[in-house]
């Protein structure tokens, strides 16, 4: 059987920019065993498979899959898939507004006429706050003295919760190598799959935070953009440091894949989004 997929960079408006995604709209199409398989093979951050909807109240079911994992739900997977479902045509051009339902709940997305892409994201949460900034700083391979002294490192999610470590200049976000058995230990401790150090001192003046996200275990060694976890950044921020509505994060930058995301908060409503490139086309032979 010949099933068709695409391939895009999301958080760009540049070939090769943002974060690659695949997608597959014939779900229907693969036995069980093989969405894991086809991640894998694919050998990206993460890989969609869109389905028929099981519910009323969505247009479409979206799954996710890590090379290593089956995930709830993720930023860019869910602007890329709406995306590419209006390319080909499976949503009208006339149509601006979708739902898409993942493990983690139906997720309305907003397709605009200047090309971005945005989603309202479930709402934000403060799950854990971690006192001892040393052991997060060694994970990071860096030093304490690196970690901001008057932001708290916590875990946050709205819905993929990560592990939220700001670092107090860009020069020691571009000094991070993991230690991996350091980093393992913490990450089980926090019940995240990802690390997600950011820094108030940016590339571009126009921006307003410099990110970067690891996510090793799951098969990410690093991440070029994560919607996810930028909204949970955006619902952080907004509660530490007054009047902060608006943020553009720039992210994959030392992968040489520079990608922004733009990020509102506006009380418990929290949308994030950017522009995706599409990339190519491809078939894939299954048994």
């Amino acid at each position: 059987m010949e099933t068709p997929f695409y391939q895009v960079d999301v958080f760009s408006d540049e070939l090769f920019g943002g974060n690659p995604l695949a997608v597959f709209l014939r779900g229907e199409d693969f036995k069980e065993a093989q969405f894991q398989q086809v991640a894998k093979e694919m050998n990206l951050s993460e890989t969609t498979f869109v389905l028929p909807s099981s519910d009323p109240d969505a247009d479409f079911d979206v799954r996710i899959f890590t090379p290593e994992k089956e995930i709830p739900f993720a930023g860019h997977p869910t602007l890329g898939t709406a995306f590419v479902l209006r390319h080909a045509g499976l949503v009208p051009s006339t149509q601006n507004n979708l739902r898409l339902n993942f493990k983690a709940g139906i997720i309305p997305v907003d397709l605009q006429d200047d090309g971005k892409v945005f989603m309202t994201q479930p709402p934000g949460k403060i799950l854990q706050t971690f006192p001892n900034p040393e052991e997060i700083a060694q994970a990071l391979g860096l030093t304490v003295n690196n970690i901001e002294s008057d932001l708290p490192v916590q875990n946050a999610s709205t819905g993929f919760p990560a592990l939220l470590v700001p670092i107090n200049s860009l020069r020691a976000m571009q000094r991070i190598v993991l230690n991996l058995s350091l980093l393992k230990v913490l990450l089980e401790e926090a019940g995240v799959d990802m690390i997600y150090p950011f820094t108030r001192q940016t590339l571009d003046e126009n921006n307003s935070i410099h990110a970067r996200g690891f996510a090793p275990f799951v098969g990410i060694t690093e991440d070029p953009a994560t919607g996810s976890v930028a909204g949970a950044l955006g619902y952080y921020l907004n509660n530490k440091i007054s009047g902060d509505k608006n943020i553009i994060i720039e992210q994959g930058y030392e992968m040489k894949r520079s990608s922004l995301i733009f990020v509102t908060v506006d009380g418990a409503k929290i949308r994030v989004g950017g522009k995706t490139r599409m990339v190519f086309k491809g078939s894939l032979y299954l048994e």
